[in-house]
Order: C-alpha cells, then sequence, then structure tokens
C-alpha cells in the first residue's frame, strides 16, 4: 500500500472528526461478504474529542508520517477530509479464486481528499463526481465521492490458478503433480456475480489507466547466486554487509581447479528473496552450490506474473463496476445474524458469516490437507465496549445442533466447593478456575474426533475412536478424576539450586568435580483436582517411591526428578489432588490449617462459570526478582506497566440456545476519565 494510503486507512480507523450526519454505509457491503467490522466513530469521539486526540502520540505519528508536500496544508486529522462522527466498516469478500479487503468511510469533504492526493502528486480520474485512484499495478484501488470513501486491495489466491483447467486456459505453466486434496474446498463459481473473469469487460468508471506489464530490464545472460549455507556468508536476513555493497555488475574470473577459465558477469537478481545471498568477491568455485538464474527464467517469472495480476484486475474493476452508483439491494443488511450481532453500546465489533469457511478460505489447503478443524462451528463476533470504569471484550459464536448438544452435556459439571477453603486472594495474584464432566468429554470426544478427521480419514477415524471406547473405562476415569481444577498463581519466587561443574586442577592436570548454587526464579503456584477414586493414584505413588523418583514426607510427597525445575510436592487430602511448589503450604492443607479467604465476587466468578480466570497485574510489580532482568532500567520500566493496569478477568457464560459466549475485562484506575483515554495513556507510557 502506497505512503499517501496507509496514512488515510490509519485515519479511518483511529478516531477523530466532527461531522453532522452519519452515513449507514452498511447498504454498500454485499450480501455474501464473509467478515464485518463495525467501528463507532460517534462513540470514540464522545470519549475523546479531535483536539485531545491530534495530542496523543498516535496523533503527532500520524501527521508527522504524512508526505512532506502535504504537511503545510494538513495540520490536524480532520483535514483528511473523513467523518470519524460516523459508522467505518471494513469488509472481506472472497471466493476460491480472489480475496477483497475493503474499508468503507463515510466522507465529510471531498475537496480535502482531493487537495491530498494533488499534493501528494498521485493522479486520479474525476468522472460525474466520482474518483478513482489506482496504485502501479491496479490491485490497489481507491473510490470516494461526496458521500463515501472505499479502498479495495485485491490478492488472487495460488491455488486457484495451479488448478490444471485454470493454468492451461490462462497459458500458465501447468502444475504436473497437481493433487486436490481437499474436494469440498473446491467450488466452480465465478469469481463475482456469475461473471466469467477470464473475459474483459468494459468497467462501469472511468479508470486511471489499463494495467500495464512493468517492462522487463535486459540482463546479462548469466547470473550466479549463492545459498546461505555457504561457509563465505552467514548475514542475518535483510542485512547487507559492508564488504558486499549492493552492485549492479561487476568483472570476475572464474575459478575451477586454480586456473582461470573465462570472465563473467555477476548481477545482483532482486528476485533471489532474503534468504538467498549474493557474494561478489568470491570466485564461483567456492560456492558450496551455485544456481543459475538466466534472463528467460526472469522474463517467465514476469510473464506469470502479469497473467495473474491482470485477471486479478479484471475481477476487481467488475466487483466495484456500479457500487457508487446505486444501492446494493442484496446487501449484508439482508443477513439477520449480521444485524443482530451489531450493539450501538459496542465502540467496535467483529463478525464473521461462517467460521468453519472462514478456516478454508484464509487458511492453505495444504496445511491441513482435508481436516476441519471447525466442523459444527457457525458465525462468530466480539465486541469491544470501551466504559468509563472498565474495558470488555464479549464474544460469541453459534454451533450446530449435535455441537451444542455435546458442550452442555461436557460442561455440565461445577467447580468443587471446596477448593474455596484454600483460597487467600490476599495472597494469589491471579487463578485460573475450570469444570467439565470427564465422563461425558470422553463419551463425546471420539465423535469430535470423527467430525473434525472424518472427511478426509473417514476408516481410520472410525477405528481410532472405536479402540478408545474400548480401551477406556469413561465411568471409572472421571471418578479418578472428575474434570474440574483450580489453578491459583501466587507470582514468582527465588530457589537455592545446587549443580554439579568442573574446574581444571592446572597441579594435576586433572578435572575436578565442584558442586555449586545458585539462586533462580520460578513460579510459586497451586493446584488443585477433584478426585473420588484414589486407589489408581495410591498404586502411582507407591511405584514412584520405590523407583526413588517420589520422596515420602509421610502426609505429602515430593517429587524428586533429578533434572526437575523447580521442587514441586502433591497431596491427596479431603478428595483434592494438591500439588504446588510452597511446600509450607501443603503443611498447612494436610494439617487442616490453612486460613482461607474469598470474596463474594470472587467466590461468584469461581463457581458460577465452567471457566474464569484473574490476574492482578499490581501483585506482580515489585516481585519480579532483579536478577531476572539482565536491564535495570528495564525492570523499572516494567515494574510501572504493571502498577498501571488493572485487574484482569475472564468467563464464560452457559451456552442459551446454540450460542456459546464468554468475556474479558479489565478494570480502569479511579483516576482516568475512560477507557479510550487510559488506553492512550497505557500505549504513550510503552512508547516512551
Amino acid at each position: 500500500m502506497n505512503h499517501l494510503s496507509k496514512c488515510a486507512v490509519t485515519a479511518i480507523f483511529s478516531i477523530v472528526a466532527i461531522g453532522a450526519n452519519a452515513q449507514n454505509l452498511a447498504r454498500k457491503i454485499p450480501a455474501d461478504a464473509k467478515a464485518v467490522v463495525t467501528l463507532k466513530g460517534d462513540n470514540l469521539i464522545e470519549l475523546m474529542s479531535v483536539k485531545e486526540f491530534n495530542n496523543t502520540f498516535l496523533g503527532k505519528k500520524m501527521l508527522e508520517k504524512m508526505p512532506e508536500s502535504v504537511k503545510g496544508q494538513t495540520k490536524t486529522i480532520a483535514d483528511f477530509g473523513i467523518n470519524l462522527a460516523s459508522v467505518f466498516y471494513y469488509y472481506n469478500q472472497s471466493n476460491d479464486s480472489v480475496s477483497y479487503n475493503c474499508v468503507l468511510a463515510p466522507v465529510k469533504n471531498s475537496g480535502q481528499i482531493d487537495d491530498l492526493f494533488k499534493q501528494s502528486d498521485k493522479k486520479f480520474t474525476l468522472n460525474n463526481q466520482l474518483r478513482s485512484f489506482y496504485n502501479h499495478d491496479s490491485t490497489e484501488v481507491v473510490i470516494w465521492n461526496d458521500e463515501m470513501l472505499l479502498f479495495v486491495k485485491s490478492s488472487g489466491k495460488d491455488a486457484y490458478f495451479s488448478r490444471p483447467e485454470v493454468s492451461k486456459r490462462l497459458g500458465l505453466p501447468v502444475v504436473k503433480d497437481y493433487s486436490l486434496t481437499d474436494s469440498t474446498a473446491i467450488t466452480t463459481e465465478p469469481a463475482y456475480g456469475g461473471i466469467d473473469y477470464t473475459t474483459t469487460a468494459d468497467s462501469a468508471m472511468t479508470v486511471a489507466g489499463p494495467y500495464q506489464e512493468e517492462p522487463v530490464l535486459v540482463r546479462k545472460k548469466k547470473a550466479v547466486v549463492r545459498q546461505r549455507k555457504s561457509k563465505y556468508h552467514s548475514l542475518p536476513k535483510h542485512k547487507t554487509s559492508k564488504k558486499h555493497p549492493k552492485r549492479k555488475k561487476i568483472k570476475k574470473v572464474t575459478v575451477i581447479d586454480d586456473q582461470p577459465v573465462k570472465e563473467e558477469s555477476y548481477v545482483r537478481v532482486d528476485t533471489a528473496g532474503p534468504d538467498i545471498i549474493i557474494d561478489e568477491n568470491v570466485p564461483v568455485s567456492a560456492y558450496a552450490q551455485d544456481i543459475e538464474i538466466d534472463t528467460a527464467t526472469v522474463n517467465e517469472n514476469k510473464r506469470i506474473a502479469a497473467i495473474k495480476n491482470k485477471a486479478v484486475v479484471s475481477w476487481t474493476k467488475k466487483m466495484i463496476s456500479g457500487l457508487f452508483a446505486k444501492d446494493n439491494h442484496s446487501s449484508i443488511l439482508s443477513n439477520k445474524d449480521f444485524v443482530k450481532s451489531i450493539d450501538e453500546k459496542a465502540e467496535v465489533t467483529a463478525w464473521i458469516a461462517s467460521t468453519e469457511k472462514a478456516m478454508l478460505d484464509f487458511m492453505p489447503a495444504a496445511i491441513f490437507k482435508g481436516i476441519n478443524f471447525l466442523n459444527g462451528y457457525g458465525s462468530a463476533n466480539v465486541k469491544l465496549y470501551l466504559e468509563k470504569d472498565a474495558i470488555r471484550i464479549g464474544s460469541s459464536i453459534t454451533l450446530s445442533n449435535e455441537m451444542a448438544e455435546a458442550f452442555t452435556r461436557i460442561n455440565k459439571r461445577k467447580v468443587n466447593k471446596k477448593f474455596l477453603n484454600y483460597v487467600n486472594e490476599d495472597k494469589l495474584t491471579g487463578y485460573m478456575a475450570y469444570a467439565l464432566d470427564s465422563k461425558a468429554y470422553l463419551q463425546e470426544y471420539p465423535k469430535l474426533m470423527n467430525k473434525m478427521y472424518g472427511a478426509v480419514y473417514k476408516d481410520e477415524a472410525a477405528m481410532a475412536t472405536d479402540l478408545f471406547s474400548l480401551l477406556l473405562d469413561e465411568e471409572a476415569v472421571s471418578k479418578v478424576i472428575k474434570g474440574d481444577a483450580l489453578f491459583i498463581f501466587n507470582g514468582l519466587k527465588q530457589n537455592e539450586v545446587t549443580y554439579k561443574t568442573y574446574e581444571y586442577n592446572e597441579d594435576n592436570f586433572e578435572k575436578d568435580t565442584v558442586t555449586k548454587t545458585k539462586k533462580e526464579t520460578s513460579p510459586d503456584f497451586l493446584l488443585m483436582v477433584s478426585t473420588e477414586d484414589t486407589r489408581l493414584l495410591n498404586k502411582l505413588i507407591a511405584y514412584g517411591v520405590k523407583k526413588k523418583v517420589v520422596t515420602d514426607l509421610h502426609s505429602y510427597y515430593e517429587i524428586s526428578a533429578p533434572k526437575a525445575p523447580m521442587p514441586l510436592y502433591f497431596a491427596i487430602h479431603n478428595g483434592i489432588i494438591f500439588a504446588g511448589t510452597n511446600i509450607d503450604e501443603i503443611k498447612q492443607i494436610v494439617g487442616n490449617q490453612y486460613q482461607a479467604k474469598v470474596s463474594a465476587k470472587h467466590r461468584d466468578a469461581i463457581l458460577k462459570s465452567n471457566f474464569s480466570a484473574y490476574f492482578s497485574a499490581k501483585r506482580l510489580a515489585g516481585k519480579i526478582p532483579a536478577n531476572g532482568v539482565t536491564n535495570p532500567g528495564q525492570l523499572i520500566r516494567t515494574n510501572r506497566l504493571l502498577n498501571s493496569l488493572g485487574d484482569i478477568y475472564m468467563k464464560s457464560n452457559q451456552i442459551k440456545g446454540n450460542v456459546f459466549s464468554g468475556e474479558i475485562s479489565m478494570d480502569i484506575p479511579v483516576k482516568e476519565q475512560n477507557a479510550l483515554k487510559y488506553l492512550f495513556s497505557i500505549a504513550e507510557d510503552v512508547e516512551k
């Protein structure tokens, strides 16, 4: 993206501008959009004015990065001509062949936008109040009028161009060993609106000019480049040695077996990429492996890129053709799920039409080879709320009927109330609680694996799940590990560790074994897991004691593994398995002397959700050992940042119908005015 476009898009998604009437640009978003992000500019302006934003480090940087030719005329982000007191949208429209990333922004003053382009020497065309700007290869387009601005970035998909029938039709090299691993990911639908994208249609708008292939530079007949593994060169990526400056060409004499052969020209080839580095001062015979890139290969690569780009440009022009001329009656507003996801109180909302299809669209098929990890998952959304006393992020996802029933069965268990007898919130830095029914999970697990792998490995998945069910007694396992747990993080501590090293004895020229001690930083935690049947656990403990990897300390045990990173103690008491790093805490638990303290807020958070978590950054501040951070200044800055953060909470909600949801939130310090200004203050501290 060119420099001006980057600044414009950044401005759109920041905050800003004072506007009058808010345009509802959602009607311009096509109904088949795969993902939509909604930003409420008016909500943001209520939290931070344009003047306040201009004085933030982000506002100053945005203006500093503007081209020199426009800095004098652009003194505030309000001069961008965008009406950010309205609603902005990002959306993705994609299929098997091409992906369009689009930004829709409301316009306040189209003349200001015109001036930005003119002052930056960016030529655009004007046709009936419609302006159009295309970048050098026409894959990035900016179109605007007095109402709205549309930015589109298009990219073709390699999987489509690799199909034999497509390659043959477009004149591309046919990949002989091409194989289709996931037939469900390939469709025969055209790229946009039923139009055959291999034919060029007249655009409904005046464009900056037809796409022209970049001229091919004439090079010498042979160019020699060297792979990184050569012993003569080991520069890191994207760096150039002072000994090997960039040069267009240099005469060299090739030496083979100490005999000069002929004089050749070595040229730096830009297409070599960052992993291939050219050494212009080493003879060819010294290379571990040489790669020859001749003029024909360079020209062929340019020809292939030009063919693909021409197709993408053609599709892009058809996609945007007529978008500004009329309302799109088949817009995203006809999608009830999208409309339902919008919350007027949320500053930002991100919506995905189908998480299952999104994974197939955006992740390379070769990675998963037809395996569908999100089979049974539907639409999803994430919402950001910037409130006076908290920052909240809510999320939800729809499930198929079968998946919803499985989740309901698995999540029917609650966290063991006895866990609260061993929680002291004055000591802890954070906790994480989780509860599932282990019997239901073991019963549903084979079905979930079948859904995930069944499309490709149907027979193998069926046999594996049958074997899994045969070998496991779900009822027996659920009694040993019931499925609920509570992890308490108490911070960091230092342990004195004994280790052996060797010292050289100059008297007898031998190595002497020396025992030394050092301090190591390790986490201080306590883990609790519910159990009902301890017979198997007792057998495992007895076996560990026999093999001298477990030390019996009467009412509790210590794991004696020599390479353990920290001392670990465990005990079985009151129907709970305890494991922790603090020996005094374990002693208090087994001796029924532990002093618990839990407020109603934390009690409800732990017991009323299948998943909950809490973290207090302030309580970790000051507890990081000085020797754990090499730079003392870095430790000071880290503690300052931790002290500025509020308490963080996470939780999941009970399934309602077919919707599974959760939330993460962070408290705002009392001295802060609102969440947005608080976020900027944190960002500014990090920047400094």
